[in-house]
């Protein structure tokens, strides 16, 4: 297997909710809080998946698989 070509510049923000990078947007994120848990949903061409996190406890539950593409 060739090893990619990386950049020597690195370049990664998060613009309303997508993830843009030197190669173009990768995934899209979205957060909610519902009582004391915080929710993030995350979506990219390999699938959804999702976190769950009590905020500043450092206590958190992720990488939950929603769905496989």
């Amino acid at each position: 297997m060739p090893k990619r070509k990386r950049s020597w510049i690195n370049f990664d923000k998060t613009i309303a909710g997508v993830n843009v990078t030197e190669r173009g947007p990768q995934s899209f994120s979205k957060g909610f809080k519902i009582g004391p848990f915080r929710f993030t949903i995350n979506g990219r061409k390999s699938g959804i998946r999702a976190s769950i996190g009590v905020p500043g406890t450092g206590i958190s539950k992720r990488n939950i698989k929603l769905k496989d593409f």
